[in-house]
């Protein structure tokens, strides 16, 4: 009977290794998936800032500068949306796969524990 416990000790605490290894592989594809989504998103803040930067200084009206500021300001928000609906999708993905690997723990936990509850009540017999 120590031999199953050891045994069923043994598959838990290999479960428990590939699943934390599973975790941090998803944390890490999803760390990589929102870092390369704020560098997308500087560089169009950084592109849109830039070019209404060098249209503001050909102009030489202050109403046109106003307009300039306002399509700037536009456009600027627009690519922050874009950007915040990315970063939803992102995390809702990631939901789904931590949702994932936490139903397919626990039912092999509850199949472990299963086995070793059948395992104790056939050495109980035994004795």
């Amino acid at each position: 009977m120590q031999n199953e416990v050891f045994e069923t000790l043994n598959k838990l605490t290999q479960q428990s290794l590939e699943n934390w290894k599973k975790l941090g592989e998803a944390n890490l594809k999803i760390g990589e998936k929102l870092l390369q989504e704020q560098i997308d998103l500087t560089t169009s803040l950084v592109e849109v800032t830039s070019r209404g930067a060098e249209e503001a200084a050909q102009t030489k009206d202050v109403k046109e500068i106003a307009s300039l500021q306002a399509e700037l300001a536009q456009e600027c928000g627009k690519t922050i949306l874009e950007s915040a609906r990315t970063c939803a999708d992102i995390v809702a993905e990631a939901g789904k796969v931590y949702n994932q690997l936490f139903e397919t723990t626990m039912k092999a936990a509850g199949n472990n524990f299963a086995a070793a509850k059948t395992a104790g009540a056939k050495g109980k017999k035994a004795a």
